[in-house]
């Protein structure tokens, strides 16, 4: 696999539908700012479910998961995004924010040759450290 995150980013783009429809916000009470995108996370779980038990399912779900970010935040502001413009570096950002998590937490959530994978990545990336 390659662990380049622009080889990594394409392939999992090629996951989703080319662009989504985040019209349908959810919210709590009409003056919250807290929302939900109706659909959205039924489809990452849709996505992420495809990768569970497989060598690189620790890269793929928590790329997934900052992809699923990042459409998220887009949803405050427009009612449609196409994933081509979505910004790399945001995604990677949030991507790399859940990998350490996965990786470092005080429970990690992935088995040890998980983490090695996520090592491998982090070796081969420069990370952009938030």
């Amino acid at each position: 696999m390659d662990l380049k995150f622009d080889a990594l980013l394409a392939r999992a783009l090629r996951d989703w539908p080319s662009e989504i429809d985040l019209s349908q916000l959810e919210q709590s009470t009409p003056e919250s700012s807290r929302y939900a995108i109706k659909g959205l996370y039924d489809k990452t779980d849709e996505i992420e479910e495809r990768y569970y038990g497989i060598a690189e399912e620790i890269i793929l779900r928590n790329l997934h998961g900052g992809i699923a970010d990042a459409l998220h935040a887009a949803g405050a502001y427009v009612t449609r995004v196409r994933l081509a413009d979505l910004r790399p570096e945001a995604i990677r950002v949030k991507f790399e924010m859940h990998l350490r998590g996965c990786m470092e937490g005080p429970d990690p959530t992935f088995p040890p040759e998980d983490i090695k994978i996520g090592e491998q990545y982090f070796s081969v990336n420069q990370s952009l450290k938030t």
